[in-house]
């Protein structure tokens, strides 16, 4: 049997696989792409350089109120209060810390390395998936299209430096991120967060309603009041409080 014949059928049974790995890049291309757009990337790097978020959350319960500050490049400030008792945490780029008052009773103390990594990934403004290809470390890879709740949804795979694999769900539509899944080491979803109720301030798309899940279960549920873009925040705000 000549050779020709056997090359051109392996060919064929090659360029299928071929052609699917070609649509899948494509594929990953434009829906990061509209996701950029969405999210303000052809604005320039730092037009979004300080947020402001304030509203409620249900947390083993409870009701309590929240408000949430950061400023690029990495400074963040998270408070939690019912009437007089208030849990605040810091980073300030470099150092976090907490400030706990109950009873009129005030402690300060300096969170653990493991501690400001979680809160210098708070303060980031961006995710992986935002102006992606000058992100070179981050592994990402377009899994499936699936439908949520009668929407199509695109779903991202992320592996970020030194973290472990994350899936991003986004609609097809909108480019919104719908749900973010964090998986552990044997590839199993422990913690989910969803994000519903869009709104577009001031060219930003917000979700005012984020539920958070652990091991499929509701540990949270956030709901946004308001949204400040670029509120003045200066720098001092962010640093250890002395009381």
């Amino acid at each position: 049997m000549s050779r020709i014949p056997i090359l051109v059928a392996l060919f064929l049974c090659v360029f299928p696989i071929f052609a699917y790995a070609q649509s899948d890049i494509y594929t990953l291309q434009r829906i990061l792409q509209r996701y950029t757009q969405a999210y303000g990337g052809f604005r320039d790097a730092d037009a979004l350089s300080s947020l402001s978020v304030e509203g409620s959350i249900e947390q083993n319960g409870q009701t309590f109120e929240f408000l949430m500050r950061k400023k690029r490049p990495y400074s963040f400030r998270y408070r939690l209060s019912s009437g007089a008792n208030s849990v605040i945490t810091g980073y300030n780029g470099s150092l976090g810390w907490m400030r706990l008052e109950t009873n009129d009773e005030v402690s300060i103390s300096t969170l653990d390395l493991s501690a400001e990594r979680e809160l210098r990934k708070q303060a980031r403004f961006d995710s992986p998936l935002f102006r992606h290809l000058e992100k070179s470390e981050n592994d990402i890879e377009f899994l499936e299209r699936i439908t949520i709740d009668g929407r199509y949804v695109y779903v991202i795979k992320v592996r970020e430096l030194g973290t472990k694999v994350s899936h991003y769900y986004l609609d097809a539509a909108t480019a919104h991120i719908m749900r973010h899944d964090q998986l552990d080491a044997e590839g199993v979803v422990r913690f989910q967060t969803l994000y519903r109720d869009y709104k577009d301030v001031e060219g930003y798309p917000f979700a005012y309603e984020i539920e958070t899940l652990v091991d499929g279960e509701t540990t949270s549920l956030a709901r946004v009041n308001t949204i400040e873009v670029n509120p003045g925040l200066l720098s001092f705000y962010f640093e250890e409080p002395r009381r």
